[in-house]
C-alpha cells in the first residue's frame, strides 16, 4: 500500500538538512521505493514529506540509511514520525517539475559549486 511519511524535525537548520541530504546521497542514488521528497520549512523546524511503495521500505530506509547519516554528522534532533496510507495524488505539472526544484534554495549543489554560492 502506497503510504506518505511526515518527518517533524525539530530545531533543524537548512545547513544541517543540506548536510544530511549529502551524506545520504539519494538524490544521485534514490531508495528504491520512493517516489517523491519535499522539505519546507516551519516555526519549529523543517517538516519533510515523501510519498512510498510501501511503510516497510520507508522504516528499512530510515533504519539503514537515514539514523546512520544522521549518527556520521553527529546531528541529534527531536523527530516525529507519522507514516499513513496514500489517500489521492495530483500532479498537473510534472513535467515543470525539474526546473522547479532546481530553482530552490534546498536543491543539490552542482558538482564543484561553493557552498557560498547558494
Amino acid at each position: 500500500m502506497t503510504v506518505v511519511s511526515t518527518l517533524d524535525v525539530t530545531g533543524l537548520t537548512a545547513r544541517e538538512y543540506r548536510a544530511v541530504m549529502d551524506e545520504l546521497g539519494v538524490e544521485r542514488s534514490p531508495e528504491g521505493g520512493i517516489y517523491l521528497h519535499l522539505t519546507t520549512s516551519t516555526d519549529f523546524g523543517y517538516r519533510i514529506v515523501e510519498i512510498w511503495d510501501e511503510k516497510p521500505n520507508f522504516d528499512r530506509f530510515v533504519e539503514n540509511r537515514l539514523a546512520a547519516a544522521n549518527k556520521a554528522i553527529g546531528l541529534q534532533r527531536a523527530t516525529e514520525i507519522s507514516v499513513t496510507s496514500l489517500h489521492n495524488f495530483f500532479a498537473p505539472r510534472l513535467a515543470e517539475l525539474p526546473g522547479v526544484v532546481s530553482s530552490l534554495p534546498g536543491a543539490p549543489r552542482a558538482e564543484g559549486a561553493s557552498a557560498a554560492g547558494r
